[in-house]
């Protein structure tokens, strides 16, 4: 029996399942063909590297943007946005009549609704914004959420861990979502105190050394925070000791980032994401209810 015909036959074959896949899956034709040469030219490590990071797993496993996973619900909660966003709109004059197609655009694919009679509070650097940030959790009566790219153990970080926890004593419901790639210093002894003060804790799509290649590709970047549905922080900056500019101290890099303090219905936009994530991390299945999007 010639085995080495009968490999080269079934590489043959999987060499052509492959490279129908990448056709099929293709949405950009420049980096289709970019993979369909790698993995002709360079037989074995070509499929691997594909494999490993060439597919969009984002797409077809990570997790839905769907709060819900009945249709009918989703339907009248899509049907709700737009009639939402068409109100503010008749109702928002000059200030948003320019804007009218990326308004509706935006409430379309994204869901994410055009809202009215926010207060808004621009937050520059950390030493800005952590404080506001301390102040607002300590005044939590139901529930916390909170999702990190980056979240160090530092003295912010150990501030707002001693607050979480106190908060939990309280009866307060506390959610943490952390990046498993740009939090992974707190990955051990961190973690396991949060989880010990009775804080729920998940990372976002959890690396492994099998699929690290893979999973490495898809981080969550969001820096979000909702207390109670009425107040949230959204931007860009992560919880650690770096973004905290001391005065006087020329030495230390300084850092220039913003963050945004919301209360208001614009909130309810950051907790559909938050409980999305939540839902793909946790297993959890968290749903569309008046104590997480109150009226």
């Amino acid at each position: 029996m010639n085995w080495r015909l009968i490999y080269e036959i079934i590489y043959v074959a999987v060499l052509a399942g492959v490279c129908i896949r990448i056709i099929y899956e293709a949405n950009d034709s420049t980096k289709a063909l970019g993979y369909l040469l790698l993995v002709i030219f360079v037989p074995v490590a070509g499929i691997i590297f594909y494999f490993s990071f060439g597919i969009n797993h984002r797409l077809r496993k990570i997790y839905s943007k769907k709060i819900t996973q009945d249709d009918q619900l989703a339907k009248e909660l899509d049907e709700e946005i737009l009639q939402y966003s068409r109100h503010n709109f008749e109702e928002g004059g000059n200030s948003v009549q320019g804007y009218k197609e990326l308004a509706f655009m935006l409430a379309n694919n994204s869901k994410s609704a055009l809202t009215a009679h926010n207060s808004l509070k621009l937050l520059v650097n950390g030493e800005n914004k952590f404080p506001e940030v301390l102040q607002v959790l300590q005044k939590a009566k139901k529930y916390i959420h909170m999702e990190y790219y980056i979240f160090e153990d530092g003295e912010i970080g150990r501030a707002i861990e001693q607050v979480l926890a106190q908060k939990v004593r309280e009866g307060v419901t506390v959610r943490f979502i952390y990046d498993d790639f740009g939090s992974r210093s707190i990955r051990g002894k961190f973690v396991r105190r949060l989880k010990a003060a009775g804080i729920k804790v998940f990372p976002f799509y959890k690396m492994t050394l099998g699929v690290l290649g893979i999973r490495l590709n898809f981080r969550n970047h969001r820096k979000i925070i909702v207390v109670d549905g009425q107040v949230a922080f959204v931007g860009g900056i992560n919880v650690s000791d770096r973004y905290v500019n001391e005065p006087g101290n020329a030495k230390k890099l300084f850092w220039r980032d913003t963050h945004l303090y919301i209360e208001g219905p614009g909130v309810l936009y950051l907790q559909y994401l938050f409980l999305c994530d939540w839902n793909f991390c946790a297993g959890d299945d968290l749903q569309f209810n008046d104590l997480y999007f109150p009226r």
